[in-house]
């Protein structure tokens, strides 16, 4: 069984090899599964396994009948391969959330560069949303991260999208609760507020600051969170979904914390917008 597993992935690495020397272009067809394994030497089996393997990372497309194509080799191939080891060894949860503080800042300095009419209009969609709906956690905790996406996509850098959908991914499969663990509502929307202006305006140092002081605080949450996990039953984790956000968050009433917290967000940040 060992020895099969080795050469299923050597026939994979030899594919891959292949395809990122462009021996093979996007969508054109590779050579069927038979002159494959006389090519490699090794059995049809090895060859179908390794080509399955391409399929699932959206590399080749096997089309019934026809053959199979290429899709297309590139940075995403390399995050989808990562998926099963991060998902398998992701207890250092702040190993990756400092590194995608690095990536959100980097993000927001360049969306502050790149960001069209356009993405500043699907930016402030999420605004309205919070302005004008009530909002539970669940939803508040998709519109946070999709929000973070859509600046990536201001960015015009591909992968710093492929890079926070993979995080999302992996926060959602790992740790649900987390989503619903003190959103901070107050403080995420004003720092999104400030990140969003800062891209408005056209001042990428000021943004990239905003976001870097915003993931900070996120750093100091799932800290908290992880302490919170030890401490608690998986049913006080569960109960932590039936929590409800206020409606109308900007329009609100905040508690004299909140308030306080704004206040002191407005001054540690005014010098710098």
């Amino acid at each position: 069984m060992e020895n099969k597993k080795n050469l299923t992935d050597q026939a994979y690495d030899q594919l891959l090899d292949m395809l990122m020397k462009g021996s093979y272009r996007p969508g054109e067809k590779i050579p069927s599964e038979n002159d494959l394994k006389n090519l490699l030497g090794v059995s049809r089996n090895t060859i179908r396994a390794a080509l399955n393997r391409l399929n699932v990372q959206g590399v080749l497309e096997t089309r019934k009948g026809d053959g199979t194509y290429v899709i297309g080799v590139g940075p995403n191939l390399y995050l989808n391969s990562l998926v099963p080891s991060i998902l398998i060894n992701s207890d250092d949860l702040m190993g990756l959330m400092e590194f995608r503080r690095g990536v959100e800042t980097a993000s927001a300095r360049l969306a502050a560069c790149n960001a069209t009419d356009e993405d500043l209009r699907n930016l402030e969609q999420y605004f309205d949303t919070l302005q004008n709906h009530q909002i539970d956690n669940h939803e508040f905790a998709n519109m946070t991260s999709d929000f973070h996406v859509k600046i990536a996509a201001a960015s015009k850098n591909d992968l710093f999208v492929s890079v926070l959908k993979l995080i999302k991914w992996i926060i959602t499969a790992k740790m649900e609760s987390f989503l619903y663990y003190k959103p901070n509502v107050a403080d995420s929307s004003f720092y999104h507020y400030m990140i969003y202006r800062c891209i408005k305006q056209r001042k990428p140092d000021e943004a990239a600051y905003m976001m870097d002081r915003h993931m900070g605080l996120l750093l100091q949450r799932v800290d908290s969170y992880a302490t919170y996990v030890k401490e608690h039953s998986q049913e006080d984790l569960e109960s932590l979904k039936e929590q409800i956000i206020v409606t109308n968050i900007f329009g609100k009433e905040e508690d004299p914390d909140d308030e306080q917290d704004s206040r002191n967000h407005e001054s540690h940040g005014s010098d710098r917008i």
